[in-house]
């Protein structure tokens, strides 16, 4: 299986750092840094390009982080409008696996998964088997069942998730599975949140949910401080 890509936002004029657990844990995976500064365009221009010159500095500093532990990275960096939901745009663009929902992380040893249907099953469990394990302390595969009724196909889903990661190398001790039962899925993963550092999802993982509310890894964004890797369907 190729490398896996995510696209890593990076927000001026304060980036927030990246962990060493975090670049250990991505360092088998493309990495695409996108600096983002929506205020630039609203300086004077030496000031513009002092703050530009800057920003490419810290955007090579993070890529030899990376550069040094695995994969090409690749950077860019956008300004005004053009920065504004750029992240969105450019992971299209460049048809990338995954993007970050950038929030502060301060270290990655634990992650939640959420997993609501058998469509973004595959594509999760292939970036998952990607990511260095030696890094991860504990991996929790969660489904928010809407009802009872529910939970034994929330079971299900989620064993066969847990059994196509241990089988493609992902340690079989560090993985378990959790279903709970409420009707409000965003609040339930927030909630279960918070005793992890990342969470990562499909993109859109209920068409009927994302027609009303949104995306549903935007609703989750609203409910945690923690950040969200948001896997793209093939």
């Amino acid at each position: 299986m190729s490398a896996q890509t995510i696209l890593v936002p990076v927000e001026f004029p304060n980036p927030e750092p990246f962990p060493s657990t975090f670049v250990d844990a991505f360092s088998s995976c493309r990495v695409v840094l996108l600096g983002l500064d929506e205020e630039a365009d609203r300086l004077d221009e030496d000031e513009r390009h002092r703050r530009e010159i800057e920003a490419y500095h810290t955007l090579y500093n993070l890529a030899a982080q990376f550069v040094r532990h695995g994969e090409r990275v690749d950077v860019e960096y956008m300004v005004g409008e053009d920065a504004h939901d750029a992240w969105t745009r450019v992971a299209e663009e460049r048809d990338v696996d995954a993007l970050l929902v950038p929030k502060p992380l301060t270290t990655l040893a634990r992650i939640l998964v959420p997993v609501r249907d058998q469509k973004f099953a595959q594509p999760v469990a292939d970036f998952l088997s990607g990511l260095n394990q030696d890094v991860l302390v504990h991996t929790t595969l969660f489904y928010a069942a809407e009802s009872e009724e529910d939970v034994e196909t929330g079971e299900e889903l989620l064993d066969g998730v847990r059994e196509q990661l241990v089988e493609a190398g992902y340690p079989e001790l560090r993985t378990d599975t959790e279903v709970v039962v409420g009707s409000d899925a965003p609040f339930e993963i927030g909630k279960a949140a918070s005793d992890y550092d990342l969470i990562v999802m499909g993109e859109t993982q209920d068409p009927s949910f994302e027609r009303v509310f949104g995306k549903t890894y935007e609703s989750i964004a609203d409910e945690t401080d923690h950040p969200i890797v948001v896997v793209r369907e093939d």
